[in-house]
């Protein structure tokens, strides 16, 4: 009874949590509001209607000038939030490249830009294919809540150039440009439901490992970088070396514990306890 029970909670948090769809872009430019710093947008069709978003519209973002701060305002109708609450902000994000993205949700009103810009939980890592960016929704990077009681808007950075791999402004006005979708408010992080749905379809061996470990998946995934962390948090190894199909090399590493953190094609992170003999 206790397993039926524990199964029937995980459907309920994977399926029924809440969300307020806040923009989709199928209505045309109602919502949009403005924008600057060197920036164009227009409704367009979907550059590609496959994978996580086969909606028909979307919204197409060009760079024209050079400023780090350039942003696109969205309109979230004048929505209340208690400090107490936590909330989430998703979008669909499209581009060829790894941009580096933020939002302002600090704004006092609808023509206000904010000051404050969050980075996401999740990095762009999914090129040339639709892939949901998670934000948690706080007045600041290091705020633990959002207290100002009613999200008026939100602004969005597509294209900072610090914080992405590599760094540097990516988008342009000729060929180059970013594409947003299925702008939601959410009640709860859908990355930490697909990270625990990550864990759960793998298993990785031998552990203790010695010169390396192998990663076995239950569904097909494409595994797109294992980082490994000292127990204290401080990152050891960026994008460990795989040295065959699903073994990666762990010969450099001195006996010990370590957290490695595996992330997917989706840009869904999982971490797990590795022991280094």
């Amino acid at each position: 009874m206790k397993q039926k029970i524990t199964f029937l909670l995980i459907l309920y948090s994977v399926f029924f949590y809440g969300q307020t769809m806040v923009n989709d872009f199928e209505s045309g430019a109602s919502g949009i509001l403005n924008l600057g710093g060197g920036i164009t947008s227009s409704v367009v069709v979907n550059p590609s209607a496959t994978g996580v978003n086969t909606t028909f519209n979307c919204l197409e973002i060009k760079r024209t000038a050079a400023q780090w701060w350039i942003f696109q305002g969205i309109d979230v109708n004048d929505l209340a939030i208690s400090g107490t609450e936590k909330k989430y902000l998703s979008f669909m994000f499209y581009c060829s490249a790894q941009t580096d993205l933020g939002i302002r949700f600090d704004a006092p009103n609808d023509e206000s830009n904010g000051t404050a810009t969050v980075r996401p939980i999740n990095s762009y890592t999914d090129f040339n294919q639709w892939q949901e960016i998670v934000f948690e929704i706080k007045d600041a990077p290091s705020a633990t809540a959002f207290t100002l009681g009613t999200l008026y808007r939100i602004s969005i950075h597509p294209d900072i150039g610090v914080e992405n791999d590599p760094a540097g402004q990516i988008l342009n006005n000729t060929g180059t440009f970013a594409y947003i979708d299925q702008i939601k408010v959410l009640d709860e992080n859908p990355l930490s439901i697909a990270s625990y749905e990550l864990e759960k379809s793998i298993s990785y061996y031998p552990n203790p490992v010695k010169a390396s470990f192998k990663i076995e998946a239950k569904n097909e995934m494409n595994i797109k970088n294992i980082a490994v962390y000292s127990i204290l948090g401080e990152k050891i190894m960026d994008n460990l070396t795989r040295i065959r199909n699903s073994e990666y090399d762990t010969s450099t590493l001195v006996s010990g514990l370590y957290i490695i953190k595996i992330q997917d094609e989706k840009g869904i992170i999982t971490s797990m306890r590795l022991i280094k003999d």
